[in-house]
This record gives C-alpha cells, structure tokens and sequence, in this order.
C-alpha cells in the first residue's frame, strides 16, 4: 500500500519579540536624564556660589557678566568632593545588594524585601514629614548646609521602593516615574541650593583672610577715578607728558571678568569694607608687587 506524499503545511512559528533595542532606549534614557540633572546641578551650584561669594564683597555679579564656564568650574569645584561621596556611597549600596542577591535563595531574598519595604516606608515618610518641618524652621539646620534636601530626596527614594514592592504585579505608569523623578531632582536642588550658599559664604571669608598676602596691586590711569575710600591713597603724577597721570596704592586685584576689574582695600574688612568695579580699558595701567612692599612717594 503506498503512502500518499506532499508537501506539509508548515506550523506557524511565534516570533518572540526582540527586548534588545527597548532595553537600549531605556539605558540611554535614563543616561541622558541623569547627564542633564548633573549638569543642572553643577550649574545651579555655581551659579549660587557665584552669586553669594560676590554678594559678601558687595558685588552683584551681573555687574562681572560670568561667562558658563566660569560657573560651571565653580560648580565642579565645590560639588566634587560631594559627588564623590555620593557615588561611592551609591555604589557600595549596589554591590551589597548585589552579593546577597546571589547569596540568598528566591525565598530567603522575598523574605529580606516584605522586611525592608515597610520599613523603607516608615524611614521615608518620617523623613520626608521632617523636611516639611525644616521648611517651617530652617534656623536648627543652619550648621547642615545640605542635609534637609538630601533626607528629602532619600525619603522620596524610600517610598518609591516601598511603593514599587508593594504594587510589583502592577506595571508602573509613566506619571509615577515622572514625578518619583521630579521629587528628587526636588530635594537635589535643595540641597544643592542650601550648601553652595554656605560653601560661597565661606570662601569669601577664606578669600578676604588671604587679601593680605595678595601682590600688592598699583593702578595707573590717564583721567582721575577718585578712589579714595578704605585707605587708598591717589597721587597724581608730577609729570606732564605722562600717559598715566594719576596713581592708586592700597589696592588688592579681586578677579577681572567680563572686561571689568575688581579692586578691594589692602585692609578690607567684611563690616566697612568696599568694592571697585572698573571698566578694563587702554586708560589703566596695572602694576604688581610683592604684598606689602611700600611705592614710592612720588610717580
């Protein structure tokens, strides 16, 4: 008996979807977001810094024009320090859960998460609650430049991990994510807000106790500017072809940005002390010499 023989309807196959490209665009998402949030931040930091380091010697720092990357190396140089804590403290958290997630069996490791979610959440309510009461009385967090908006933006964490337990049979909705993310962006400029004020205060401070060993700065200029406050001495010039015919002692440089110059008294002092912005043009003339070395009487 012979065998009828053709061709098989094939079986359909199921293509199984490709979770490589979705998974790349969410790393680089995720990339690129927190690239612009670290950017914003070293930033804003400077800028803060820029403004309340020039504030304590009486400048408005508009007046300076700060060109990006002057505020941005004032950002990098006061919030590495910082940033390096952070992230070690961020990585070392991440290698600790990655080590008793391959120690632990699947029951062990759920057991450790309905213990933790609890009380993250309890952590992280408490302190997002004693955030809002900083924001009421701010005075006891004084000497903690920082420290309020850093609780708030782990309490945040906390409960979003709580959250995301709690509801893991739920897909999580983009608003969550969007908001999660903006409430910690939230605490991270409020912690960034509040410690590069204290961190410009401060170097002010430093900057104003080493003016004295500063090089003595001489300013030459061809009309009169009439700086005579805080000690500084104008002679005019005996010399009547001179290009320069008036001369002021008594000056330390601050910085020149933006074409303008900054003078302060070699005695500045942060009660009675004051600033010179001069424009930075062909008239002037800049002389420097050792810190207190004395010029002569006459020019």
């Amino acid at each position: 008996m012979s065998t009828r023989r053709g061709l098989r309807r094939p079986e359909p196959r199921t293509i199984e979807p490709d979770p490589g490209p979705p998974r790349a665009l969410k790393l680089v998402g995720a990339v690129v977001a927190n690239t612009t949030l670290l950017t914003a931040l070293l930033y804003f930091f400077g800028l803060v810094e820029t403004q309340v380091l020039f504030a304590y010697f009486r400048v408005h720092y508009t007046l300076l024009a700060q060109t990006p990357d002057e505020i941005f190396a004032r950002g990098v140089d006061g919030l590495y320090l910082p940033l390096a804590g952070v992230a070690g403290a961020v990585l070392g958290f991440v290698i600790a859960v990655r080590i008793l997630r391959l120690r632990l069996t699947e029951r062990s490791w759920a057991r450790l998460l309905r213990i933790c979610a609890p009380v993250a959440a309890g952590l992280g309510a408490l302190l997002v609650v004693a955030t809002v009461f900083v924001t009421l009385n701010p005075e006891p967090f004084r000497d903690h430049p920082g420290l309020p908006g850093l609780g708030f933006a782990l309490g945040v964490l906390m409960l979003l991990f709580a959250w995301r337990h709690w509801a893991s049979a739920l897909r999580s909705s983009l608003l969550e994510l969007v908001l999660g993310y903006a409430l910690v962006s939230i605490g991270l400029f409020w912690a960034v807000s509040d410690y590069s004020a204290a961190l410009g205060t401060r170097r002010g401070f430093e900057t104003a106790a080493q003016l004295p060993a500063r090089p003595a700065a001489t300013l030459y200029s061809a009309e009169s500017l009439n700086l005579t406050s805080g000690g500084v001495l104008q002679v005019k010039c005996a010399d009547p072809t001179a290009a320069y015919k008036y001369r002021y002692t008594g000056l330390k440089l601050l910085l020149q940005s933006g074409g303008q110059y900054v003078f302060v008294p070699s005695g500045w002092r942060a009660g009675t002390g004051v600033a010179f912005v001069i424009p930075k043009t062909d008239k002037l003339r800049l002389e420097f010499g050792p810190a207190r070395s004395a010029p002569p009487a006459a020019c």
